[in-house]
């Protein structure tokens, strides 16, 4: 003999199923926030992904460790930065094309334009991020420069 199904449970599977965001033909909402930890001895991730977007926390050119800074000034380090930043990039299976917005803090600007000749060289002409430049009065370390990126990354459904 069949099993009837009480008329109340029924109204309320109904109701769970049309709010669903399947049913609504609405998408699944984005998981929280995934954060990478950093391989320095620091507090700070050294990246976190939320929805598409992966903020990668800034970078500095330290050398492997992150004790000092690569030694020559403003073209090593912006190098040993870039190298750094495509190792994060990697590690999330993104590289530059996938950046859409930095931000460069330079201890100097008048390290402005041997940057720009550095920076022009990770990205191509046709895909420059958005960008913010500042001067500021010190970076860890001891740093010339450090930039922080922003890059989109689809999540897998």
């Amino acid at each position: 003999m069949p099993r009837l199904i009480p008329a109340a449970a029924v109204l309320a599977l109904a109701a769970l199923v049309a709010a669903s965001p399947v049913a609504a033909n609405k998408p699944a909402p984005a998981p929280g926030p995934v954060f990478t930890p950093s391989e320095l001895p620091y507090p700070f991730s050294s990246a976190v992904q939320v929805g598409d977007v992966l903020y990668l926390s800034g970078q500095l050119g330290a050398e492997d460790g992150g004790g000092k800074v690569v030694p020559g000034g403003i073209g090593p380090e912006s190098e040993q930065m870039f190298r750094r930043i495509s190792q994060t990039l990697k590690a999330h299976g993104l590289d530059f094309d996938d950046v859409f917005k930095c931000s460069v803090f330079l201890a100097d600007m008048a390290d402005w334009p041997a940057f720009n000749t550095i920076y022009a060289r990770h990205f191509k002409p046709d895909r420059y991020p958005a960008r913010s430049a500042m001067g500021v009065n010190g970076l860890a370390l001891g740093a010339r420069v450090e930039m922080e990126c922003w890059a989109h990354k689809p999540q897998r459904r």
